[in-house]
C-alpha cells in the first residue's frame, strides 16, 4: 500500500506541462512519502519514454487507457442484469445537474459486477438499447430530432470511459490525490465511495471550463465508431459533452474530502459549478527560484527587441493570435528596431494547427521574424528575451511566467487564470510592488501588440518590471513554500501530527 496514489490524466510522467513540472516537484521533494501513479490516457503510452524523471519513491505506475475498443473487437451481446431506472437517471443525470446520483450508480450497479464484466457489456447489452431508444423517441417528440445512430454513438463514446473509470481496479492507497476534475476527479470519487480512504482533488486550470472552450472551438464532433460526423443539430452533440464534463465536476468536488486550486478566481469558479467554499483551500504554485534567478543578462544585437512565447502550438495557448500581434508589433516599432520573436515549446501534439500557424507566419511575411523552436531549454533564452508573451485563452497560474519572473524577464499575458494577479499582484501589500507587465483581453491582437509596444518601448521601465517580477516570484511563488503547503494538506487528510 503506498501512501499517496496520484491520479493523473494526460500529464506526469508523458507529457510536459504545467501540471507535471508540479507533480515530479512534489514527489522529489517528499521521499519519505511513497507514492503510486494511476495515469489516464485517451490512448496506451505502453511504448512511450517518460518525459520526467522517476523518483525512487514512486513504487507503481499503471495506466488506464480510456479508449481502447475497436468496432471489431466488440463483445458477444451479454443479458446482463441492469437497473434500467437508475441507468436511465445516470444518463439523465448530467443534463439535470444531480452528481448525487454517482454514489448509488457505483454501488447498485458497478460494485455488484463480477471481475469478468467489461464496460462495453453495459453498451451492448439489449436491456440498454431499449433504454436508450425509448427514451429518444420520449425526448424527442416534440422537437426535431438529431440522428438516432449519431445519438447511439454519441451515448456509446460519452459513456464507454466513464464506465471503465468506474470499474478500474485502484491500487491501495491511505490517500488518493487526482489532479485535476474530468476523468482523473471520477476516479478519486470511486476511491471515494469504495470505502473511507481520503480524497483530496487540486485543479490547476478548471477542467470542465477549459473542455467547454475545446469543444465550443471544435468544428465537428465525431462518434467513434463511424468517424461520420454528426450533423444533425450539431448543438445537441456538443451540450452533451459539456454537461457531461461539467458532471464529472461535480461528482469529484462532492466526493472530495479537501479541495486546493491556486488562486481566488478558480475558487470562485468551483464554487460556481458545485463546489462547497469550506472544502476549498489556495495552494500557489511555486518554482526553484534559484534556478531561474541565477541566469545572467546576456549581450545582444543593438536595437534588437526579442519576444518569446514559451508554450504548445496548440489552439487553447492561441498562438495565432500571437502571431498576428507580432506583425502589429513590428509596425509600431521603429523602422531601424529588429524584432525577433521565439515561439519555444512542442508543435508535435496538433500537427495540423501547427501548419495553420506556419502558414499565417507566411501570410504575415514573418519568415525571418518568427521562430517554432520545438522543445527546447527555455534557461537559454531567458537571459536575452526581453518580455514573455502568453496568448492563451485558458490558463491556471502558469508557470513559465513564474520562471520568467524569476529571471527578471516581464511578462504581457492575456486575462486568463491568475495573470492578472502575477502581473499586478494578488493582495495591497503584492501590488505595491508593482507592475511586472501588461494584461490584455484574449482573442486581441491589436490589443496585444500595444501592450507588447509599452513594455518594451522604454529600456527603463522593462529593467523596472523585471526587478519586480523577481522580488514577486521570491516573496510568494517559491516551490519550498508550495511543497510544505500540500506536505500540511495530506498530513490534514490522513490525521498525522507531523
Amino acid at each position: 500500500m503506498s501512501d499517496v496514489c496520484l491520479i493523473l490524466e494526460g500529464t506526469y510522467p508523458y507529457v510536459t506541462g504545467g501540471v507535471s513540472t508540479c507533480v515530479y516537484q512534489l514527489i522529489k521533494n517528499t521521499p519519505f512519502i511513497n507514492y503510486s501513479i494511476l495515469y489516464i490516457g485517451a490512448t496506451s503510452h505502453e511504448n512511450d519514454e517518460y518525459r520526467y524523471p522517476i523518483p525512487d519513491n514512486v513504487k507503481l505506475i499503471k495506466e488506464v487507457e480510456l479508449f481502447d475498443y475497436k468496432v471489431d473487437d466488440e463483445l458477444p451481446n451479454k443479458n446482463i442484469e441492469l437497473d434500467l431506472e437508475l441507468l436511465l437517471k445516470f444518463h439523465n443525470a448530467p443534463r439535470e445537474r444531480k452528481a448525487e446520483l454517482f454514489g448509488a450508480v457505483y454501488n447498485e450497479v458497478i460494485k455488484p459486477l463480477d471481475d469478468s464484466f467489461n464496460p462495453f457489456d453495459i453498451l451492448k447489452s439489449k436491456q440498454a438499447w431499449n433504454m436508450l431508444s425509448n427514451y429518444y423517441k420520449n425526448k424527442f417528440k416534440d422537437q426535431e430530432a438529431p440522428s438516432f445512430i449519431d445519438y447511439f454513438y454519441t451515448w456509446r463514446f460519452t459513456h464507454y470511459p466513464i464506465f471503465k473509470i468506474l470499474t478500474t481496479e485502484l491500487p491501495k492507497a491511505k490517500l488518493y490525490h487526482a489532479l485535476s476534475t474530468g476523468y482523473a476527479g471520477l476516479l478519486g470519487a470511486v476511491a471515494k465511495v469504495q470505502g473511507n480512504n481520503a480524497f483530496m482533488l487540486t485543479e490547476h486550470g478548471i477542467y470542465s471550463h477549459e473542455r467547454e472552450i475545446e469543444i465550443y472551438q471544435a468544428d465537428r464532433i465525431f462518434n467513434a465508431e463511424t468517424d461520420l460526423q454528426a450533423k444533425s443539430n450539431i448543438s445537441t452533440f456538443k451540450e452533451w459533452w459539456i454537461k457531461m464534463f461539467h458532471f464529472m465536476g461535480q461528482v469529484a468536488y462532492q466526493q472530495a474530502d479537501l479541495i486546493t486550486t491556486l488562486y481566488e478566481g478558480n475558487k470562485e469558479k468551483q464554487i460556481r459549478y458545485g463546489a462547497e467554499a469550506d472544502k476549498i483551500k489556495i495552494i500557489p504554485n511555486g518554482i526553484v527560484y534559484e534556478s531561474f534567478s541565477s541566469i545572467t543578462k546576456k549581450s545582444k544585437k543593438e536595437n534588437e527587441v526579442h519576444i518569446a512565447l514559451v508554450g504548445r502550438v496548440v489552439p487553447i495557448k492561441d498562438i495565432k493570435t500571437f502571431i498576428k500581434a507580432a506583425s502589429g508589433l513590428r509596425r509600431l516599432l521603429d523602422d531601424h528596431i529588429n524584432l525577433k520573436v521565439s515561439i519555444l515549446g512542442p508543435y508535435d501534439e496538433d500537427p495540423e494547427y501547427y501548419e495553420e500557424c506556419k502558414k499565417l507566419v507566411s501570410f504575415l511575411n514573418l519568415e525571418n521574424v518568427i521562430e517554432f523552436t520545438g522543445k527546447v531549454n527555455v534557461k537559454e533564452y531567458y537571459g536575452v528575451i526581453d518580455t514573455l508573451v502568453l496568448s492563451s485563452i485558458s490558463e491556471g497560474q502558469p508557470m513559465v511566467i513564474l520562471e520568467a519572473f524569476a529571471a527578471a524577464v516581464p511578462c504581457v499575458s492575456t486575462d486568463v487564470g491568475s495573470c492578472s494577479e502575477l502581473i499586478y499582484g494578488m493582495s495591497d501589500e503584492d501590488r505595491a510592488l508593482g507592475a511586472a507587465g501588461e494584461v490584455v483581453p484574449f482573442g486581441k491582437p491589436d490589443l496585444l501588440a500595444q501592450a507588447l509596444f509599452n513594455v518594451v518601448s522604454s529600456p527603463d521601465d522593462l529593467m523596472k518590471m523585471g526587478k519586480v517580477a523577481q522580488i514577486r516570484a521570491k516573496k510568494y511563488y517559491r516551490e519550498d513554500i508550495t511543497v510544505k503547503n500540500y506536505l500540511r494538506s495530506y498530513n490534514k487528510l490522513l490525521g498525522s501530527t507531523d
